[in-house]
């Protein structure tokens, strides 16, 4: 079998799911100890694959997320020029407009078309960005990513892709991601976030319009006033230019964590009674699954990606209304012999996910791509 030379798009400074599959995938891939596998990433952040044998990493910065279009566009061609790779993958719903050898087969990764059906909740350059690179890459790929079935029916209907292009690999989950190892480490994350008496509910994600935080932090106040005692963590980093007013005036039974570390999020997966995300779109939702590998039952809307990757690992509810996710958090967070039956679902249904399979499946499409 012929050698193959790929060079792979890691932005990776920028916290958040594309960032995440990434540098997962790419570490899985590299373990894989392909021989015929000649991998090069092209990163902002070359020190997350120093531990990664077996591959060649290429500097290039990114000084913020204003340059990621120089940084597509003009940083990324420019190496891929000197490198001319047998294939190159855009891991995150771009490639580059121009400059690309025409030999250089092209794979994209496409994790969500949210811009299209929630247009108002992204800037207009972000949309007007997100439009030419959605089209563009769904033209010019050779083949295509979708993380989930849903996103994959997504792009045949609106970027009109025949979907014998479209190859489904979904996410897998890190092993980091496990139940606390004992109840007292489990008792010890509570009492930092203030819920060693009570209950903790996490949210974690990007804050952005699309998540509906506003949906959990209502669904929480109800309970709070019907006399339950709950801490609602929201951890994650905010999208530029969403500054909602709960953002700098948050009720008193909120915690706003902010971007926090790959331990610390395993924390409070692990000490979380439920992790509640009512957000009205996903294209894959990798927090539910990290959550459910540690034990932590998931409350979510039926739409989208979500039923086809929580499967019976949580509660979803049809929209994202106050009273809907009120009603599935207080199932859950009232009746200790639901959750723990709900808690272990989530455990089996999150074992069923692995960066190792989807770091083979996406060596394949590579293959096809360029053979």
């Amino acid at each position: 079998m012929k050698r193959l030379r790929v060079a792979v798009s890691a932005v990776a400074g920028v916290t958040g799911g594309p960032a995440t599959y990434v540098v997962e995938l790419l570490h899985a891939m590299a373990a894989l100890g392909d021989p015929e596998l000649d991998l090069h990433i092209l990163t902002d952040r070359p020190d997350l694959f120093a531990k990664a044998s077996g591959v060649t990493t290429h500097d290039i910065p990114l000084p913020s997320s204003w340059y990621q279009p120089w940084w597509d566009n003009i940083a990324v061609p420019r190496v891929l020029r000197r490198l001319v790779p047998d294939v190159y993958h855009g891991t995150k719903h771009a490639l580059p407009l121009a400059l690309v050898p025409r030999s250089v087969a092209q794979v994209v990764s496409l994790h969500d078309l949210a811009v299209y059906a929630e247009p108002e909740t992204f800037s207009l350059a972000q949309r007007w960005q997100l439009y030419v690179h959605l089209r563009h890459a769904a033209s010019r790929a050779s083949r295509i990513i979708a993380v989930s079935e849903y996103t994959a029916t997504d792009v045949v209907r609106q970027l009109g892709v025949p979907r014998a292009k479209i190859d489904v690999v979904g996410h897998g989950v890190s092993e980091s991601f496990q139940p606390p190892p004992n109840a007292a480490a489990r008792r010890a994350v509570r009492t930092r976030y203030g819920a060693e008496e009570g209950r903790l509910v996490a949210f974690v994600g990007t804050a952005q319009p699309r998540k509906r935080i506003d949906v959990a932090m209502d669904a929480v106040g109800r309970l709070v006033t019907e006399g339950m005692n709950i801490r609602l963590v929201i951890a994650g980093r905010r999208r530029p230019g969403f500054a909602p007013e709960w953002l700098r005036n948050p009720p008193p039974f909120v915690t706003l964590a902010g971007e926090v570390d790959a331990a610390e999020l395993v924390e409070l997966y692990g000490a979380a009674d439920v992790m509640v995300s009512p957000s009205s779109f996903e294209g894959f939702g990798l927090t539910f699954v990290e959550a459910m590998a540690c034990g932590c039952p998931v409350v979510g809307i039926a739409a989208t990606s979500v039923p086809e990757v929580v499967g019976d690992g949580g509660l979803l509810v049809e929209h994202p209304e106050v009273g809907l996710v009120a009603a599935a958090l207080r199932e859950l967070l009232s009746d200790e012999t639901r959750r723990e039956q709900v808690a272990v679902r989530a455990l089996a249904r999150a074992r069923e996910l692995s960066w190792p399979r989807a770091a083979a499946r996406t060596v394949e499409v590579y293959r096809a791509a360029a053979f």
